[in-house]
This record gives C-alpha cells, sequence and structure tokens, in this order.
C-alpha cells in the first residue's frame, strides 16, 4: 500500500522449471544409457539446441569482437568491455537492495539505476565494435552525450537535497548505499580501462568515457543520498 513502509516484502523473481523433455521411462532410460556411454568413452558431449553460453572458441585465450576480429583476452577492448560488465552488475546489486527495501523513500532511483544499467550495455556494445566514426545510432556505433547531460541534472537534483559536504565519507551505511560505493570505485576503474581506447587507439567515443565519468559522480551522490 502506498506510503506503508512497515515491513516491506522483497521483491523475489520467479523461474519456472523447465519440463522433462522425456516423456517415458524407456526414453530416459535411453538417454542415461547414452550420457553413459559418451562419457566413459571420453567423447564431446552434443550440445543442446537452446541459447548455450559457451562456444569453445575461446578456450584458447582469445575472443571475438563484433566486428569479427579475434583478439586476446587481455586486449585493452576486452579489458574495457569486462570490466564496464563486472560495473553493470554491481549496479544491479545496489539497485536489488533499493528494492528489497523501503522503496517509496528512494524517488526516481531505481529507475535511474536501471536506466544506466541499458547505458552500461550500450558502452559496451560500443567498445566491442572498433570504429574510427562514432554515431550513436543504437546499435553500438557511438555514445549519446545526452545520457551525460541526464546523469549532471539527476545530480544536481539530488545534492540540492543534501546538506553540505565538509569532510570525507566512510562508503557505508544503508546496504544500497555501501553498494552505490562499490559501484563508484568499479566505475573508475571502468573510466581507466576505456582511456586507452579513446586516447591512444581513439576506437572509442569519447562521449562514452564522458559517461563513465559522470557517472562515478552520480555514484557518489545517490550514496549520500540513500543514506541522507
Amino acid at each position: 500500500k502506498e506510503g506503508n513502509h512497515a515491513n516491506p516484502k522483497p521483491i523475489s523473481i520467479t523461474v519456472q522449471a523447465a519440463k522433462d523433455a522425456f516423456t517415458s521411462s524407456s526414453t530416459s532410460s535411453a538417454a542415461t544409457t547414452a550420457s553413459a556411454t559418451t562419457e566413459s568413452s571420453g567423447a564431446t558431449p552434443t550440445a543442446p539446441t537452446k541459447n548455450v553460453p559457451y562456444t569453445r572458441t575461446g578456450d584458447q585465450g582469445t575472443s571475438q569482437l563484433g566486428n569479427g576480429e579475434r583478439r586476446s583476452k587481455t586486449d585493452d577492448a576486452f579489458e574495457a568491455m569486462g570490466t564496464v560488465d563486472e560495473l553493470c552488475s554491481f549496479v544491479g546489486v545496489a539497485h536489488s537492495h533499493l528494492l528489497n527495501s523501503h522503496r517509496s523513500c528512494y524517488g526516481e532511483l531505481p529507475v535511474r539505476l536501471l536506466d544506466v544499467m541499458s547505458r552500461l550495455f550500450d558502452v559496451g556494445s560500443h567498445v566491442a565494435k572498433p570504429s574510427t566514426t562514432f554515431v550513436p545510432n543504437g546499435i553500438g556505433d557511438g555514445f549519446d552525450a545526452d545520457h551525460v547531460d541526464d546523469l549532471e541534472e539527476w545530480i544536481n537534483e539530488m545534492t540540492h537535497d543534501l546538506p553540505e559536504l565538509t569532510s570525507f565519507i566512510l562508503p557505508t551505511g544503508a546496504p544500497s548505499s555501501a553498494a552505490l560505493h562499490v559501484a563508484r570505485t568499479v566505475c573508475r576503474r571502468a573510466e581507466r580501462r576505456l582511456v586507452p581506447l579513446v586516447v591512444h587507439h581513439q576506437t572509442c567515443d569519447p562521449n562514452a568515457l564522458k559517461y563513465l565519468n559522470r557517472l562515478s559522480d552520480f555514484f557518489f551522490v545517490s550514496a549520500r543520498w540513500a543514506n541522507y
């Protein structure tokens, strides 16, 4: 009920288990026998027809970019993509904490974190397609500077609510605030990973780097605001 903050129920996601593909005991028995035969012979098991996460193509330490080029997994582009992905996951943790607390107290912050996660997907998609032409067309060829403006607007709005900052603060407090501080520090690392792509390789839109720079400030203010 709106306005009732007592004993908020945590948000849960229910995943329905897939039904057993085998409809008879004889089929199940045959499948078990076939599996045992495969394991004993050392043969490579046949992958299911659904989208499995493995391809086996990266077992030698390389991976493929969005343009089809294969590079070492330690390449600057993959370091950047991996760190942005890590950051997105930490933002998801902060978002989860907000959903499982007094949600109405946090205003638009949960929705804004969802937007941030989407924008981080955009950054990762952009980094995965090295280019020298940056057009924010929604398919990874550039990053829209309007998203930087959004962050500044949100920062200004929350800062207006907060008391003057007169000292350093410890990165703790409410679980959501602590998680936002973690996101802030990972965001700085993601920013550092993008610098070589923008400055040296010149294959990354400077707007993506600017977004991460502003994003860490957004996380800092959000962490203060969540505690406040």
